[in-house]
């Protein structure tokens, strides 16, 4: 389901028009408020979780004597290119951790970085001189760039997983990334909008019981499983 299909859909669920949108461009009234709430609906959605389908990996090529690095030096291997939509790093995950290899040495002598917390690195490598070395720990400073310890002494190449911030939808023909088998949730989010504007409470009502099961599906589809918590002691 489009931008434009899903506006469509909305318009038959609250019956506000007999027909149309025809674009969601430069539409005004009824039409208008309808591309806004679709619009809205999916942005509100994307920040509600860390979704799976949101998250993307990275390359990041250290420079010899640099520890500290932003997401605009980040490769998307995906994309081929610079990282565009940036939200956070996904690099404190015990299960999947960001690993490193010397590029001269070439990716079969890749090995894992230990994430620490940036107080933690602070108190190891904010102090005195440190040497440059092969970076064994990885962390995130308060302004959201990576820091690496110790220092690289050469050209390393880290691969992790960032948090992709939500996308904008704008054309008629812009596809939420979402898996499509949940897109019905966008029209049931804005039929919440749509029934607060025309005081409906039965529109209100039948958005949120639909939205709420379909809601409950995306979330064990796209969340990370439950765990078992580790020892306390």
């Amino acid at each position: 389901m489009n931008y434009l299909e899903a506006v469509n859909r909305l318009r038959q669920e609250t019956n506000y028009a007999n027909t149309g949108p025809v674009t969601v461009v430069s539409q005004t009234g009824d039409h208008a408020r309808s591309v806004s709430w679709i619009a809205d609906a999916y942005t509100e959605l994307q920040n509600r979780h860390p979704w799976r389908w949101l998250r993307g990996e990275f390359t990041l090529t250290t420079t010899a004597g640099v520890s500290e690095y932003s997401y605009t030096q980040a490769i998307d291997v995906d994309a081929g290119s610079a990282i565009s939509r940036f939200n956070d790093w996904h690099i404190d995950d015990p299960y999947n951790p960001p690993r490193v290899y010397l590029s001269s040495a070439g990716s079969g002598t890749e090995y894992w970085l230990t994430y620490i917390p940036w107080d933690q690195y602070q108190t190891i490598y904010g102090i005195g001189n440190q040497s440059d070395s092969s970076p064994s720990h990885i962390t995130i400073d308060p302004s959201n760039k990576i820091h690496i310890g110790p220092g690289a002494n050469d050209e390393y190449v880290i691969t992790g997983e960032y948090n992709k911030s939500p996308q904008v939808l704008a054309a008629d023909t812009d596809t939420p990334e979402m898996p499509s088998a949940y897109h019905m949730i966008i029209v049931y989010m804005a039929m919440e909008d749509a029934g607060y504007f025309d005081a409906a409470e039965e529109v209100i009502a039948r958005g949120r019981q639909k939205g709420r099961k379909l809601l409950r599906q995306l979330e064990g589809n796209q969340l990370p499983p439950m765990r078992m918590a580790g020892p306390l002691v």
